[in-house]
């Protein structure tokens, strides 16, 4: 299933549904049309607090959907086009990050190095870089950053450019959505589905947070920096969550590719390294790292102000969102002044 919540366009009210063959539907509507029970489907919040039976409901009332859907009136189902979408989660419990994807690491290492170092510590540095990833390889390193999981941004939303910096850049990755399971044992925490997850990042202030070993907090924790979307789709429409294509389109410049299936650790494994930790909530999401060659860190490419930013991941569907035009007076940066936005720098 892929679930969602929306609003109908100029309204208020949220839904949280289910998208049917490029249709939409709340799960209400489904409720009142069948007489089935939808007591566990009010929201995303209760779906993710009572899996498996909140599962159950929601898989009875889209099998009667498909049915239902081929004489359906305007004013039940609707076009996918007509509605607005939002971030799939009601609210995200925690938000924890790793980083799966070495090659993505490596690369950004490398970008890292040209913009803060000079010869001839650059080439000592980008040299211990590659002897250090290639050790790596060797084995998984299991570490997480916390991030500000209050800060969320859901499709056709606009991004926040932080006046502090020139080089905002996306990160597209696999985020896990943990739910819980009610059994026998009591509550226990269970992969409920998955989101894309675009980990938006303000790159040239992000040595100094790292110099600073309390992790990448003016670098990740602005407004709107986690973007999620547009569904919430269930592990049984994800064979395989490292074998999922994804592509990156930049307006009409740029088209990025990779794959999940670099990513070094299954899914499963990792909500077990977790569960060694603590029990996450359920609504906690946990990225898997940032795909490589996706993001501008890797290529040393950067978006400009007006891009129009589509992340796509087989089987989740595509997560648009928007680049502000107008940009704050930007402050100095570390790595100098972009030619490409400095106009636009000026325009407040």
């Amino acid at each position: 299933m892929k679930l969602l919540r929306f609003r109908m366009k100029g309204q208020q009210d949220i839904h949280f549904g289910v998208l049917l063959n490029e249709r939409v539907v709340s799960f209400e509507t489904l409720h009142h049309i069948s007489g089935r029970s939808a007591s566990l489907l009010t929201d995303c919040e209760t779906y993710l607090q009572n899996l498996p039976a909140s599962e159950q409901q929601a898989k009875s009332l889209v099998e009667f959907g498909r049915q239902y859907e081929q004489f359906a009136t305007d004013d039940a189902i609707y076009p996918l086009h007509e509605v607005q979408l939002l971030s799939p989660l009601d609210t995200v419990s925690a938000l924890l990050d790793f980083g799966f994807s070495p090659r993505h690491l490596a690369n950004a290492g490398e970008t890292l190095i040209n913009h803060e170092f000079q010869w001839p510590l650059r080439s000592l540095l980008k040299w211990f870089l590659k002897r250090s990833f290639q050790k790596e390889k060797k084995k998984t390193v299991y570490r997480y950053y916390k991030c500000n999981h209050l800060q969320v941004s859901g499709p056709d939303e606009e991004l926040v450019w932080p006046a502090y910096t020139s080089y905002l850049d996306i990160e597209p990755e696999l985020g896990i959505v943990i739910g819980h399971q009610l059994d026998a044992a009591g509550v226990v925490p269970t992969i409920a589905g998955y989101v894309i997850y675009n980990d938006v990042s303000a790159r040239d202030v992000q040595w100094e947070d790292f110099r600073s070993l309390c992790g990448p907090s003016t670098s990740k924790d602005f407004e709107r920096s986690n973007g999620f979307g547009p569904y919430l789709v269930t592990p049984d429409e994800v064979e395989n969550p490292l074998a999922l294509h994804v592509s990156v389109q930049i307006a009409d410049r740029w088209r990025w590719e990779g794959s999940t299936s670099e990513y070094t650790v299954h899914p499963n494994d990792v909500l077990a390294y977790v569960q060694k930790i603590f029990q996450p909530a359920a609504g906690t999401v946990i990225g898997m790292g940032t795909i490589p060659d996706c993001c501008g860190f890797d290529r040393d490419e950067w978006i400009r102000p007006g891009d129009r930013i589509s992340i796509t991941f087989d089987r989740l569907g595509t997560l648009t969102q928007f680049v502000p035009r107008q940009l704050p007076a930007l402050q100095h940066s570390r790595w100098g002044q972009r030619a490409d936005i400095c106009e636009e720098s000026k325009s407040e």
